[in-house]
């Protein structure tokens, strides 16, 4: 999808990781605003709630942009303002104190006369392209994720695919860094309590007509980080042109190419992927 408002393009693309489970993220925008939610897929354990992951994403998603779009709120206050509407939303008919409620990670901003404010909690990445003043690519990601456990998780994807070991790796890779999740030493999604989004990485870039910004889930920003598609640089070349669904359906070709997580050590085969392009900022 491609629309031009107010001098400013607005491209995004969504794909689900596997076409048998609901794509868990979200991405949305309007002139004044953008927003893109990777939902954190639920282990096994019970979460507490009796919505689900693409329900949390999407009502979280919309409060976002909405309080983005109507105030000149700063973007962390504007987060915590969501997910206290969301949680209060369905505080009767489900237990948020669990650590494994509905949650989500956030890459979002608002785009001013003069300047964009942008906000990254957890592994979702913000790509501001300046290039074009000489400024070059800064790439804002909140990278405390991948510190956590990350000794179990490297010792994990090192054993074969499908072995008893790998599994049992994985297992208490998992109990590891759930047991950090929201908690001071590890890291911090959106999910029910809105103090969180004090701990996001927030930032101002000027707008002169010359630049562009692309927030991205972690399942698109695997063309760099994952599956060496590219560089940074390649990636917005790919966003500008051809586009977003174009940068999509490189990475789904670079998954099957190696469905055995042989050449590219990854959790998931394929995940969701989202992204979102702004240009003219």
């Amino acid at each position: 999808m491609r629309e031009t408002i107010n001098a400013v393009e607005i491209s995004l693309a969504t794909a689900p990781g596997r076409p048998d489970r609901e794509n868990e993220d979200f991405a949305a925008a309007t002139s004044r605003a953008f927003v893109v939610l990777d939902g954190v897929t639920p282990g096994p354990e019970d979460d507490g709630c009796r919505h689900g992951v693409p329900w949390f994403v999407n009502r979280l998603g919309l409060s976002l942009v909405a309080a983005l779009s109507a105030t000149e709120t700063a973007p962390a206050l504007c987060l915590a303002a969501a997910i206290a509407e969301v949680a209060a939303s369905h505080a009767d008919t489900c237990d948020l104190t669990r650590q494994t409620t509905p949650q989500a990670t956030v890459a979002a901003g608002r785009i001013g006369r003069d300047s964009v404010e942008y906000l990254v909690l957890s592994d979702c990445s913000l790509v501001i392209d300046r290039s074009s003043t000489g400024d070059g690519i800064e790439v804002v990601t909140d990278d405390r994720v991948e510190h956590t456990a990350a000794h179990l998780r490297r010792r994990a994807l090192a054993l074969p695919e499908g072995s008893p070991e790998r599994e049992a790796a994985r297992r208490r890779y998992a109990a590891e860094v759930g047991a950090l999740r929201n908690r001071p030493g590890g890291f911090w999604t959106a999910a029910a309590d809105p103090e969180v989004a004090a701990e996001a990485l927030v930032g101002t870039i000027p707008r002169d007509g010359r630049g562009s910004v692309a927030a991205m889930t972690d399942g698109a920003a695997r063309f760099v980080d994952v599956l060496d598609i590219g560089d940074w640089p390649d990636l917005m070349k790919v966003l500008a042109d051809p586009g977003p669904e174009a940068l999509i359906d490189q990475i789904r070709a670079a998954e099957l190419a190696d469905p055995d997580r042989r050449r590219h050590r990854r959790g998931k085969i394929s995940d969701d992927a989202t992204v979102l392009h702004i240009r003219s900022v």
